[in-house]
């Protein structure tokens, strides 16, 4: 049996991952399944916490998740580690003695309680007061609307507030200016700065090394000088073929070895990888993340799906497909410093339907919108049943490449 759970990132002010928040899905056909909420969230700690290994799923990070009147009284969240469980209460919850007692019992056993999609009412305040994050949901309250209610919760209450839905960057900016600290949601995703910059000599070294990485007769000699000029480069190297994706029983230590044990396909899928992590230094954790999980599904959706793309190319389309957010920079601008092929370069600029069909199965998948209408059109194919597996694999990599 398949098993589900779609997590968004929690991020800072500084746009750091600090959590996830954990959604229950029962399989491809529904983005949020008729289903009774005991049962879904009994299901993402069970998925969570039995399926997958822990570190897998939430790295070092805690997992926010929804828990039902029910499942607070009856205390369930008791059965788990606190370090990695945020209680999210549910915005159909009242406050009364027993459910506030309760609260107060898991606070007291070191849980952090959130009270979820909240909207102020002054019955709440018993509540607000042992809960240490309030989520606001933008898309049902926008920011204009919050302003005195998030002056009162500053100079009465000691709680971290949580933006959701932020979908921009200037929604990401103003909830920031207006004392927000913690944010979810896909702003991310777009390029943070409208107007065009150039490209700094940095990145134009890094795209020189992809580049290099890309030429159909791969020179190893020049490309190991390379990498030994650049220590961050080399490191990562050394570590990531001495991670445990590799499972090896014994390390290896040199910089010429990594690149022969690794072979061409995986040594540019590594030098592509850490290029694009270099690129973006200074912009949100999860956009590394996101780009090199959609680089693995996108690779391992070719061994299933008929495409002409070879599983190499995909790896790369979906490595790139967010480097114009990385950059600030149009798309066109960054191919033009590139010598990808013409097939590639088309498919990034979304001109080509096969990759974009891929790449919207992905995407989806990872942010858990299993509604759409390709995943109705594709129950019970080849490629729906593998993708749980692909998704897990990738965050594997993800783990090995950039922990």
């Amino acid at each position: 049996m398949d098993v589900y759970v779609a997590r968004q990132p929690v991020f800072n002010t500084r746009k750091k991952i600090i959590g996830y928040e954990l959604l229950f899905r029962d399989g491809l056909k529904n983005a949020f399944p008729n289903i009774d909420g005991d049962i879904a969230t009994s299901n993402v700690l069970s998925n969570t916490f039995f399926s997958f290994e822990l570190k897998e799923i939430l790295g070092k990070t805690p997992g926010l998740i929804n828990f039902t009147k029910d499942l607070i009284l009856e205390k369930i969240p008791l059965l788990f580690p606190p370090q990695y469980i945020i209680i999210e209460v549910l915005e159909n919850i009242e406050p009364d003695d027993e459910i506030l007692n309760a609260l107060k019992k898991l606070k007291k056993k070191g849980f952090t309680i959130a009270l979820d999609d909240f909207v102020y009412h002054k019955k709440f305040r018993p509540m607000m007061e042992l809960c240490k994050i309030i989520k606001f949901d933008l898309t049902a309250t926008p920011l204009e609307n919050l302003t005195g209610i998030i002056k009162d919760i500053r100079e009465n209450f000691n709680i971290t507030l949580l933006a959701e839905k932020v979908e921009t960057y200037e929604i990401f900016e103003q909830a920031k200016k207006m004392g927000f600290h913690l944010f979810q949601g896909y702003f991310f995703s777009k390029p943070e700065i409208l107007s065009k910059k150039e490209i700094s000599s940095s990145h134009i070294a890094l795209l020189k090394l992809i580049n290099e990485a890309g030429r159909d007769d791969l020179d190893y000699p020049k490309l190991e000088s390379i990498i030994k000029q650049c220590v961050s480069v080399s490191f990562k190297l050394l570590k990531f073929i001495n991670s445990a994706y590799f499972k090896r029983p014994s390390p290896i230590n040199t910089v010429k070895d990594a690149m022969t044990y690794l072979g061409v396909s995986e040594l540019r899928k590594f030098i592509h990888v850490v290029a694009v992590s270099d690129l973006g230094t200074d912009k949100p954790a999860a956009l590394i993340l996101t780009s090199v999980i959609r680089a693995r599904m996108c690779e391992l959706c070719g061994t299933v799906l008929k495409t002409r793309f070879s599983t190499e190319e995909l790896f790369t389309l979906g490595l790139f497909s967010l480097i114009d957010a990385l950059l600030d920079q149009p798309m066109e601008d960054i191919l033009n410093a590139t010598s990808f092929s013409k097939t590639i370069k088309t498919a990034l600029q979304k001109k080509d339907k096969e990759f974009t069909t891929i790449l919207n199965i992905v995407n989806s998948f990872e942010q858990g919108r299993w509604n759409d209408n390709f995943f109705t059109l594709m129950s019970d194919t080849p490629i729906a049943k593998k993708l749980p597996e692909f998704y897990l694999d990738a965050v594997r990599m993800v783990n090995s490449f950039l922990s």
